[in-house]
C-alpha cells in the first residue's frame, strides 16, 4: 500500500505530480504550500500533515545540488527552495509557532535527521550562491525566477529557526556541523546589518508578515540555541566552534550588541505607537522577542566564557541593556490609556515582560561576576539603573497572569547595590540618581508593586543614612594618613606619596621615611592594617573607603537609639546560653554586603578554618593560646573586595584606631577600662607571635572581668569582640 493512499484523491494527484519532478510539479508544490499556509485550507489538511512530511524531502537529495547556477539547474533550485519553504509552512505559522502534537514534531525531527545530508547541502548552496556579502547587506545578486538574496536569506532563516525548535536538532545537528554553524553566524550578521525593512515580494512568504524584525528574532533564537539548549540542566557546550564561525569573540559580541540596540529602539517606537493609537501589539512582541533572545545569548555566553563577559562590559553592554530596558519598559502612569489592572493588555505584553526579566538577570549577573564590581556598579548607576528598575515594576495584574514576579531579579539588584553602599563613590553616584528620581517623581511607578516598593524604601533609607555619614567626611575631618607622610616627625603632604606595599594604607614621601617608620611604629601597625582590609590585595575603592566604613561601623553601634541594639542583645543572650563554655570568647561578625547589615555571633573556636589565608590561621591560634578564659576582643567584618567575599580579623574602625587614633572621640566614644597602650601592645605581640607572659603590658583577663564590658560602642553588649581603644 502506497504511503499516499490514505490521502484524498485530489491530494493524491497533486502529490504524485510533485513526486515526478516535472515542470508542472513546481506549480503543484507552490499550490500545496499555499493551501498549508492558508488558515482556511490548513484546517482541512491538518489531519494529513504527518503523512505529507516525506513529500517535502523528495527534492532535497544531496545528489541534486548543482555545482553552479545555470539555466539547466534552475528548476532543481526552485524545487529545493519551495520544498524548504514547505517544511517551514508545514511546521509553523505567523510567528513560527510549531503546529501539531508532540508526535508530529518528533516525526518531523526524525525526518530532518534522516535527510540531514541533503538539507544541509542545500542550505549551504543557497548560502554560497544567493546570500549577500556582509559588507553589502542590501545588494541583490543572482535572479532566477523569484529567488533574490533576501528571499534566499528568508528561506534559510525560517527553515533553520523551525528546525532549531524541534527536539534534538540543535544539540545533534547544528553543533556537530561547523559549516552550518558558520552559516548561522553569517545569517545573524546579515539580518543585524540591514538598516531598513526590505519587503520580500514572494507571495508565498506574505503569511509570515514579511518583516526583517521577525528574521532577527528567529536568528537571535537560533544563535542562542547554539549555546544554550533546553533542558537548562544540560551543561553549556564549548564556544570554540561558534567563536571561530564568528571570526573571534569581539565580532560575536559586537553583533549581539548591535542586534539588541536595533530591537530596543524599534520596540520603544512600536510601544509608543501602540499606546497612542491602540495598534496591534504583534510587531512589538516580535521586537521584544529579539531583545529577549539576544539577552539570553549574552547571559549564556558570559556564563560560559569569562573573556566574553568582560568583552561585553568593555563594549558598554550595561548601557546597551539598560537603554533597551528603558525603551521597551513603557509603564502605566505616564500613559493614561494603560490600566495596571488590565489583564488582557498584560497577556499581550508577556514577551516584553520576559525580556525585561532576562535583562535584569543579566545586570545582576555582571554586578556579581565582574572583575571590577565597584566600577561596574557605578557605571550602571550612571546609566539610569535605578530609573529602569522603577519604571519596569511588576503590576498586580501581571502577578495574577504570570503567577510570579519574574524571579525577582530586580529585587536582587537592589540588594547587590545595597551591599556596595560601603564605598564612597557608589554612595555619591547613587545619591545623585536618587535625587533625579525624586525630582521626576519616578517612584510613583514602584507604588504599584509592593515587593519593589519595600526594597526601594529600604535602599533609600540606608542610602540616606550613608550619605549623612559621608557628609561628615570633609577635608578637615578625614584621617591625616591619607594626605601626609607616615614617617616619624615628617609633615610632608605631597601628592606623590607612595603607599606601603604591605598594608596599602600608610604613605611615605621617601624611602628614608619608610625605613624610619618601620623601625619605630609601622612594624606593629602594618599587620593590623593589613588585617583590616582582609589580608588581600585591596582595590583602590576599598582603600579610599576605609574611613567611611569605620564611620558606618561606629554609627551602627554607638547610637543607643539604633533599632538593632535590642535584637543584638537578644542574640547575644541566646548565643551565651547555647555556648556556656565560650561565654567570654564570642566573635561578632558583620556582613556589610547586604541591607540591612546582618550580625552573627559565634564562638571564637568556630572561626578557625573560615579564613583563607594561612597567616590568619596562625593569628587565630596565637590569640586562642594567649587568651585562655579572657574576654579577648576580636571582630570580623565581611566586605566585598574585587567580587569575592573576604573576612578581616580587625574591623576597619578597630585597625584605624589602633594605628592612627582615628576616628577621634567626637565620632566614637572611648571604650573605658582598657588603656590604649595595653590593647595596642597586646594585639601587636599577638601578630608578632611573641607575647610573653612576664611582660608588663600583658593583657590581664581577671582585672577586666571585674566590672568591664567590652563592646563596639554599645555598653550593654558585653564580651562581643570589636573593641575600639
Amino acid at each position: 500500500m502506497s504511503q499516499w493512499e490514505s490521502l484524498p484523491t485530489w491530494l493524491q494527484n497533486q502529490v504524485k505530480q510533485i513526486e515526478r519532478g516535472s515542470l508542472s510539479s513546481l506549480a503543484s508544490l507552490k499550490s500545496l504550500n499555499r493551501s498549508i499556509s492558508s488558515k482556511q485550507s490548513s484546517d482541512h489538511l491538518r489531519p494529513y500533515f504527518q503523512i505529507l512530511i516525506p513529500l517535502f524531502f523528495v527534492h532535497l537529495d544531496p545528489r541534486l545540488v548543482p555545482h553552479e547556477i545555470t539555466s539547466d539547474s534552475a528548476h532543481s533550485i526552485m524545487l529545493a527552495k519551495v520544498s524548504i519553504m514547505g517544511i517551514s509552512c508545514l511546521c509553523g505559522e505567523n510567528q513560527g509557532e510549531l503546529r501539531g502534537a508532540p508526535q508530529f514534531r518528533q516525526k518531523l525531527s526524525d525526518a530532518i535527521h534522516s535527510h540531514w545530508s541533503g538539507v544541509s547541502a542545500w542550505v549551504q548552496f543557497f548560502y554560497h550562491n544567493f546570500l549577500i556579502p556582509r559588507d553589502d547587506p542590501v545588494a541583490r545578486l543572482h535572479r532566477i525566477y523569484s529567488v533574490t538574496s533576501q528571499e534566499a536569506a528568508s528561506t534559510s532563516i525560517r527553515f533553520i529557526y523551525v528546525a532549531s525548535v524541534l527536539p534534538g536538532v540543535v544539540a545533534h545537528l547544528y553543533r556537530t556541523t561547523p559549516d552550518i554553524e558558520r552559516i548561522i553566524m553569517e545569517l545573524w550578521y546579515l539580518v543585524t546589518d540591514i538598516k531598513r525593512e526590505d519587503c520580500i515580494v514572494d507571495p508565498y512568504l506574505r503569511h509570515w508578515r514579511q518583516d526583517f524584525n521577525m528574521l532577527r528574532a528567529f536568528m537571535a533564537h537560533v544563535v542562542t540555541s547554539c549555546v544554550y539548549y533546553e533542558p537548562p540542566s544540560t551543561p553549556l557546550p564549548p564556544l570554540t566552534s561558534l567563536i571561530e564561525a564568528a571570526g573571534g569573540r569581539t565580532p560575536m559580541v559586537l553583533a549581539a550588541l548591535k542586534c539588541l540596540r536595533f530591537a530596543g529602539k524599534g520596540a520603544a517606537q512600536r510601544d509608543r505607537d501602540a499606546v497612542k493609537h491602540d495598534l496591534d501589539l504583534s510587531p512589538l512582541n516580535t521586537l521584544s522577542l529579539t531583545c529577549k533572545q539576544t539577552l539570553i545569548f549574552m547571559f549564556a555566553t558570559s556564563q560560559a566564557d569569562p573573556v566574553i563577559c568582560e568583552l561585553f562590559l568593555t563594549h558598554s553592554s550595561i548601557r546597551t541593556v539598560l537603554n533597551t530596558l528603558a525603551g521597551i519598559g513603557t509603564r502605566p502612569g505616564t500613559e493614561p490609556n494603560l490600566d495596571p489592572t488590565n489583564e488582557s493588555f498584560c497577556q499581550k505584553t508577556a514577551t516584553k515582560r520576559a525580556a525585561m526579566a532576562i535583562g535584569h538577570q543579566y545586570i545582576s549577573f555582571v554586578l556579581a561576576c565582574s572583575n571590577n564590581p565597584i566600577e561596574t556598579a557605578c557605571h550602571a548607576l550612571r546609566c539610569r539603573l535605578l530609573e529602569v528598575l522603577l519604571r519596569n515594576c511588576v503590576f498586580p495584574s501581571e502577578n495574577r497572569v504570570h503567577k510570579s514576579r519574574w524571579s525577582d531579579y530586580d529585587i536582587r539588584i537592589f540588594e547587590q547595590l545595597g551591599g556596595a553602599l560601603i564605598y564612597e563613590r557608589v554612595v555619591r553616584i547613587a545619591s545623585m540618581s536618587m535625587q533625579y528620581i525624586d525630582s521626576q517623581r519616578l517612584y510613583v511607578h514602584a507604588m504599584h508593586d509592593p515587593t519593589l516598593w519595600g526594597s526601594l524604601l529600604t535602599f533609600k533609607e540606608i542610602l540616606s543614612q550613608r550619605w549623612r555619614i559621608l557628609s561628615t567626611l570633609t577635608p578637615c575631618t578625614r584621617p591625616a594618613y591619607e594626605r601626609t607622610c607616615g614617617g616619624p616627625g615628617c609633615t610632608s603632604a605631597s601628592t606623590r606619596l607612595q603607599q606601603c606595599a604591605g598594608c596599602q594604607t600608610t604613605k611615605y614621601c621617601s624611602k628614608s621615611c619608610q625605613r624610619a617608620a618601620w623601625s619605630t611604629v609601622h612594624r606593629k601597625h602594618c599587620s593590623i592594617l593589613k588585617a583590616g582590609i582582609g589580608m588581600a590585595k585591596a582595590g583602590r575603592h576599598l582603600r579610599a573607603s576605609l574611613p567611611f566604613i569605620a564611620l558606618i561601623e561606629a554609627a551602627e553601634f554607638d547610637d543607643d537609639k539604633w533599632p538593632g541594639q535590642r535584637a543584638l542583645r537578644h542574640k547575644l543572650a541566646t548565643v551565651q546560653e547555647e555556648n556556656p563554655a565560650d561565654v567570654h570568647s564570642l566573635v561578632l561578625e558583620l556582613d556589610m554586603t547586604v541591607l540591612p547589615i546582618k550580625h552573627r555571633i559565634q564562638p571564637l573556636r568556630q572561626c578557625v578554618g573560615q579564613f583563607q589565608d594561612a597567616n590568619w590561621m596562625r593569628i587565630i591560634r596565637g590569640r586562642q593560646a594567649l587568651q585562655g578564659n579572657s574576654i579577648l576582643p576580636m571582630m570580623t567584618i565581611i566586605t566585598t573586595i574585587e567580587g569575592a567575599k573576604r573576612r578581616s580579623l580587625f574591623s576597619p574602625r578597630t585597625a584605624l584606631q589602633l594605628a592612627f587614633g582615628w576616628p577621634p572621640s567626637k565620632f566614637t566614644e572611648e571604650v573605658p577600662g582598657i588603656p590604649r597602650s595595653v590593647l595596642f601592645d597586646y594585639c601587636t605581640k599577638v601578630f608578632a607571635g611573641c607575647a610573653d607572659e612576664g611582660d608588663e603590658s600583658k593583657y590581664d583577663p581577671k582585672s577586666t572581668r571585674k566590672d568591664l564590658t567590652l563592646a563596639n560602642g554599645a555598653a550593654e553588649c558585653p564580651r562581643i569582640v570589636g573593641v575600639e581603644a
